[in-house]
């Protein structure tokens, strides 16, 4: 022990001697580590963090696929998250007993809801929760009590909230005194029992609740739905707490039979399911998955990303070794005379290894502790552009626990990493050779000169790597942003209103819809204005199964659509071609017959060899009459998201809706739309003082929003791609500027035996061409490789493409030719008569 200490030492001294060669070396492996703890920050939360409760590994989420006829309510995928109450607490019941694989099963849902209080008014986020949903996760309160499983013991007779830590401290300043006081929620007193604990933020990471309400209490929260009796509502995520022992596997199997058993008691409720239908609707199963980290919806939507990034840091971090340990091997040709000397005073060349090593372990540590402040900054960032962008919150910038020791194990494999093979190398010398020869002679010089010109050339590879990849994200964010979305985006304010979650009726949110609009297109400046129940570009949907006339028999009522509800001039509003027929106008009121406007996907799918207008559709069960007549056409345009494909799209009128409790409004301006905002918050507030507008944005903004994700990887793949460049460029450098230094005497011999400047030169350069392009012949095949992996995340456009490649080489070969230029300009000055009594 006291050996190695005296060797960290020695090792402290030698690097403090050479203060130049620290500085770079520490400079370069900072901002490989740096950036790799930086993402890894991120990364550690969404991928590997689990929830802050006890023994998170007992937890599981339930998830139950396969067909099921209703209404469904989903935020993944296929909907298979989603359960009825009824069945929820059935399988409450029957799977928690003594017998039973689960010590509790409990249940949620989020719902946006009006809190008015202390005479403020806003919008707030909740979640539904069953009564057991904190004794199953074992979270307790930081003030009063959590919700208890007698405040769901029947519906709506225990009006009470529970804070969310962090919305506490935000509305009400931490103060106690909140506990036990009214609230309204949705226009209804509710108790403030408690609030939750500052550790935890729901089981949802990326999305934390202001405010948990008993799930008994639906109808308050969506007045216009109540769901909590019908078995064909499919709302409620549920999560369960597994019996300590019992894995997935085991408990997967136990519950078959009685999930069967209930399924075959809701089987007589699909009346519309054929044999086939009803076969696969008694085959599901219950599929438990792992539920330590919570629901993962922000991991689904960020993993592949994350993953790519890490990736590139981790390419960065390897040229930045690459470039360290040709560092290290000139540093090791010139201390050829003092390794012999030590060898011959009888040090074993495992002891200078060791040593050597040593030196390299203190540099990557010194690299690590000042990459902790580039790791800071870019986790701080990521965080802030997250939340700002609303893709997540709640998300710490800090770095933890796990990312220091991350941080560490990497400044310990890098130290290995670019220390092994130049102490290697350096320790392998001549004695009698090295003694004779004055300190970097050219001998030394020379012997080392193919591990850095292997060095090099693994730069040039993965710079090439990296800067292909690179471009491919950068050209994949320029589509995205020329994609033709089928309507104008420019000149247009966007906000939302919710009358419904103010206790308004159907009749009483229409009259206020037909009044706003009135007055906001009354507005100076003002060009039109329309409002959808579904707002554009903001991943939110509306689907439905439908029945054409004239579609055939076999398939009628089995294929789904999407839809919305939308006002007068909607089209004309947003720019979205009328192809046929008319626009919805004042008379598709509420008593007046159904009528509906397709899109062409639409006339294509079910209409392929007949006109589409004056023809009938009806929505939902086969048994309801075709009381829909398609009175227009439009242009296919974007609803969901800029990336979508074309589909089938349904638009009614909203005021034909059953209930239309909140819409989003377009007001298209001829001015600057954010100008108009204060105008339209106060007409809002002429017809009702205490109704909250939120996402109010301009329609650019939404879309910039859309593209949040593609556009930050484009921007930290730009940068880790220049920085590979920018290593790469001091590797070729260093590598020539080193050679030309060795070489000046052959070099003084070639210009006296009648070499011109022009000749030396572009022998140097033909040193720079030969390496980078060995990389590039090996680099070219791992960015096919890359691109097999990468493709999937990119629009319009692959990693391994001609355009793309060809950028790449042309910037990988400036590169060269500019770190090249120096050294080569450098020989071409050399004085033959100085040259040829150089040591």
């Amino acid at each position: 022990m006291n050996t190695v200490w005296q060797e960290i030492r020695f090792g402290l001294r030698t690097l403090r001697n050479n203060p130049g060669f620290t500085a770079v070396a520490v400079l370069t492996l900072a901002l490989g580590i740096g950036a790799n703890a930086g993402i890894f920050s991120v990364l550690q939360q969404v991928l590997l963090q689990r929830l802050p409760v006890p023994h998170p590994e007992q937890l599981t989420l339930l998830y139950s696929p396969g067909p099921k006829e209703g209404h469904t309510s989903s935020d993944e995928v296929d909907g298979s998250e989603s359960f009825s109450y009824p069945m929820y607490k059935d399988l409450r019941d029957q799977l928690t007993t003594a017998q039973e694989p689960f010590s509790g099963l409990a249940a949620l849902a989020r719902f946006p809801v009006s809190l008015a209080s202390r005479g403020q008014t806003e919008r707030a986020d909740s979640v539904l929760v069953s009564g057991n949903f904190f004794d199953v996760l074992g979270v307790q309160p930081a003030l009063g009590r959590t919700l208890q499983p007698d405040d769901t013991a029947a519906e709506g007779r225990n009006p009470v909230v529970l804070l969310g830590y962090g919305y506490w401290q935000k509305h009400f300043a931490g103060d106690t005194r909140i506990l036990n006081e009214s609230v309204l929620i949705n226009n209804q007193p509710m108790t403030v029992v408690g609030v939750v604990n500052a550790g935890f933020h729901g089981i949802q990471l990326g999305d934390i609740p202001d405010l948990y309400i008993p799930i008994t209490m639906k109808h308050v929260i969506t007045p216009a739905w109540d769901g909590l009796s019908n078995h064909q509502d499919y709302w409620a995520k549920v999560i369960g707490r597994l019996k300590p022992g019992v894995s997935r596997v085991h408990a997967s199997a136990a519950i078959a039979p009685a999930y069967h058993a209930l399924l075959e008691s809701e089987l007589p409720l699909n009346t519309g399911f054929n044999d086939q239908q009803k076969a696969q609707f008694l085959a599901r199963q219950i599929v438990l998955q792992d539920g330590a980290r919570g629901r993962p919806l922000l991991e689904h939507d960020t993993r592949q990303q994350l993953l790519a990034l890490m990736a590139m840091v981790g390419l960065v971090l390897l040229i930045a070794c690459a470039n360290v340990a040709a560092l290290q091997t000139a540093r090791g040709a010139a201390r050829q005379k003092e390794i012999a000397l030590r060898l011959s005073l009888g040090g074993s060349r495992w002891q200078l290894i060791r040593q050597l090593i040593i030196e390299s372990c203190l540099l990557s540590l010194g690299g690590a502790l000042l990459g902790l402040l580039l790791a800071t900054w870019i986790s701080t960032g990521l965080v802030r552009f997250a939340a700002a962008n609303e893709i997540a919150d709640g998300l710490s910038g800090s770095l933890s626990i796990p990312v220091l020791l991350f941080a560490a194990a990497v400044a310990l494999v890098s130290g290995m990493l670019f220390g092994v093979a130049p102490a290697i190398r350096a320790t392998r010398v001549e004695l009698v050779t090295s003694l004779k020869e004055q300190s970097g002679g050219l001998a030394s010089g020379l012997s080392h000169a193919g591990l850095r010109k292997g060095l090099v050339v693994a730069q040039v590879a993965l710079t090439l790597l990296l800067v292909t990849v690179a471009g491919s994200f950068v050209r994949s964010l320029y589509n995205l942003k020329h994609v033709d979305l089928g309507l104008q985006s420019t000149n247009v304010l966007q906000f939302s209103v919710a009358p419904e979650l103010n206790g308004y009726s159907n009749e009483r949110a229409y009259d206020f819809f037909r009044r706003l609009e009135e007055r906001i297109a009354a507005l100076p400046g003002v060009r039109s204005v329309s409002g959808v129940e579904e707002p554009l570009l903001d991943n939110s949907d509306w689907g439905s199964n439908i029945t054409a006339e004239g579609e055939p028999a076999d398939i009628a009522g089995t294929r789904d659509v999407e839809r919305n509800g939308v006002g007068i001039g909607h089209f004309s509003n947003l720019g979205i071609p009328l192809l046929q027929g008319r626009e919805f106008a004042l008379q598709d009121g509420p008593t007046s017959p159904k009528v509906a406007i397709v899109n062409e996907t639409m006339v294509k799918t079910f209409f392929p060899n007949t006109p589409a207008l004056g023809r009938h559709i009806r929505f939902g069960r086969p048994d309801h009459p075709l009381d829909v007549e398609i009175v227009g056409i439009v242009r296919d345009s974007h609803h969901n998201g800029v990336k979508e494909v074309p589909q089938s799209f349904v638009y009614i009128p909203y005021s034909q809706d059953k209930t239309i409790g909140h819409l989003t409004y377009y007001v298209r301006t001829t001015q600057d739309p954010l100008a108009l905002a204060s105008s339209i918050r106060s007409t809002v507030q002429e017809l009702d003082a205490s109704l909250p507008i939120y996402n109010e944005r301009t329609f650019d903004e939404q879309l910039n929003r859309q593209l949040s994700n593609d556009r930050l990887v484009a921007t930290l793949a730009t940068m880790f791609g220049g920085l590979a460049a920018l290593l790469a460029a001091i590797g070729i450098y260093g590598l020539l500027a080193y050679t030309v230094t060795q070489r000046t005497r052959e070099i003084g011999v070639r210009m006296a035996l009648g070499a011109t400047g022009r000749n030396v030169g572009l022998m140097i350069l033909g040193e720079v061409a030969l390496l980078v392009g060995i990389g590039i012949a090996i680099g070219l095949p791992l960015a096919f490789g890359l691109g097999k992996l990468i493709n999937s995340l990119l629009y319009g456009v692959k990693v391994f493409e001609a355009l793309g490649i060809a950028i790449a080489l042309l910037l990988l070969t400036l590169v060269a030719l500019a770190a090249g230029y120096l050294p080569a300009r450098r020989a071409t000055r050399v004085d033959p008569m100085v040259a040829l009594r150089y040591e």
